[in-house]
């Protein structure tokens, strides 16, 4: 007993299995961690997610929708439009989508529909109240009556 103390090796007997045990969830653990990591902060999950976040928690959907049926709509139309031509001009080659090879445009196209789409269902589960908790209630003024 005494060469294993001065050895520095002790026997913890059952608390040893329990420290083991641990040590490998906690390994375990971090293995997963660093795999969804590394999926999570690849280039195309971040940046969605980022966009999803942005539109779900720092827009104010009822307001906005109601600038959106006031007209907005064309505005929202005309910077899609805009973001497909400077895309087109920045990155002309086109690529694969869905498995088809298609036009340069069509494949902006299909990308900035995608980023609307995920943004107005953002702004239907921000108007459906299921995000109430997260976000802070909005103040609403009053119209000043300029109407003339």
């Amino acid at each position: 007993m005494i060469g294993m103390i001065e050895a520095g090796v002790v026997e913890l007997g059952p608390l040893q299995n329990l420290v083991d045990a641990v040590g490998q969830i906690l390994l375990g653990l971090k293995q997963i961690l660093t795999v969804l990591a590394t999926e999570v902060f690849s280039a195309p999950v971040l940046p969605i997610l980022v966009w999803s976040l942005f539109w779900l928690f720092a827009v104010d959907w009822t307001r906005l929708r109601q600038v959106i049926l006031k007209g907005g709509w064309l505005g929202v139309v005309l910077v899609g439009v805009v973001m497909v031509i400077i895309w087109q001009q920045v990155v002309p080659e086109a690529e694969v989508v869905l498995g088809l090879e298609v036009n340069g445009y069509i494949e902006k196209m299909v990308y900035v529909t995608a980023l609307f789409t995920v943004m107005f269902v953002c702004g239907a589960i921000q108007l459906t109240g299921c995000c109430a908790r997260c976000c802070p209630a909005p103040v609403t003024e009053p119209d000043a009556g300029h109407d003339h």
